[in-house]
């Protein structure tokens, strides 16, 4: 019997996240699958918060993927990263593993130093973890 390889689906991948959040000015950290449901979120946010950023940021991903034609690539083709400027802050989506995204949010203008950083951060987790970072596919229900 083979021995099924872990995923965000059925491990607990906060401390990933919470390496992250350790970052200067990285305020908060979800890892969600593409339809929206929280798989892990930073030890420092309120579980009704993850759960509308993971809804809200899938649609923000799903988006992008249909934007793909518009902007030269293949149609369907997944966004690395989606970027959203607040004033004094801003949060970063990123294709996480097969079937997952993550959101960071940054308490810093986009252009500083500290969204770069937590950027590197958290392209550098997503690398050395992909394969976990992923989500089966879940069934559908009629």
């Amino acid at each position: 019997m083979t021995e099924q390889q872990p995923t965000a689906d059925t491990h607990d991948m906060t401390w990933v996240l919470d390496r992250v959040v350790q970052e200067k000015d990285v305020l908060h950290a979800v890892l969600f699958t593409t339809d929206g449901l929280v798989l892990a979120h930073s030890s420092g946010l309120h579980r009704d918060v993850a759960d509308r950023t993971g809804a809200g940021s899938s649609s923000l991903f799903s988006l992008g993927r249909g934007l793909a034609e518009f902007a030269g690539a293949p149609e369907g083709t997944t966004p690395g990263k989606i970027i959203i400027a607040l004033p004094d802050a801003c949060v970063l989506v990123f294709g996480a593993g097969h079937n997952t995204v993550l959101a960071v949010s940054v308490g810093a203008e986009m252009t500083s130093p500290e969204v770069a950083v937590a950027s590197a951060a958290t392209i550098k987790a997503i690398k050395g973890l992909a394969p976990v970072l992923s989500a089966r596919s879940r069934a559908r229900t009629a």
